[in-house]
């Protein structure tokens, strides 16, 4: 069981660590608002690259984050019912939403958005129109990133939830701890 929460604090801490780094683009994005903003309203600079640098930089910041939203049940439920339901009830459930769900789904999109990059790099793509920004493929690469940190997100918790169900001594709040 030990061995589990090592796994899972190994996870969380990737997820954290991406959460963080992206959370260094909050400020990377500030800068970029404040000099398109600045420049078109003082000094008529205004430019589609920039506006769609934060388009990229906002949807980054968002994807990398939805792993450590994760492990912190930052994330939508759908609790109607989580009243009528015991806790073990929910951790059994927790693991199977992971496990039949999210996993297999995450899969595909890591997949697929993986393909999707691919080709974007291979084409050498860039906005169209020509105004904005190059290497399309960057911002596409975020999709199967993100899709995997997911995954790694959810794993953790399924790990936290499977040895709270085995051993609650170790491991008292699986979910958001």
């Amino acid at each position: 069981m030990q061995k589990l929460l090592a796994i899972s604090d190994a996870a969380d801490a990737l997820c954290r660590m991406v959460a963080r780094l992206s959370g260094y683009l909050l400020l990377v994005l500030t800068a970029v608002i404040l000099y398109d903003v600045i420049g078109r309203k003082f000094f008529a600079t205004g430019s589609f690259k920039l506006q769609e640098l934060e388009w990229h930089l906002h949807g980054a910041i968002a994807m990398l984050g939805f792993g450590y939203a994760y492990t912190r049940n930052a994330h939508v439920r759908i609790d109607i019912f989580a009243g009528l339901m015991s806790a073990r009830f929910k951790l059994w459930l927790e693991i199977a939403g992971v496990v039949l769900f999210l996993i297999p789904f995450m899969g595909l999109v890591a997949w697929f958005g993986y393909e999707f990059a691919e080709r974007a790099f291979a084409r050498g793509e860039t906005s169209v129109g020509g105004l904005g920004l190059s290497h399309r493929w960057i911002i596409k690469s975020v999709i199967p990133v993100s899709a995997v940190l997911t995954i790694v997100g959810g794993v953790s918790v399924a790990l936290r939830c499977f040895v709270t169900l085995r051993r609650p001594d170790l491991c008292a709040n699986p979910i958001g701890s």
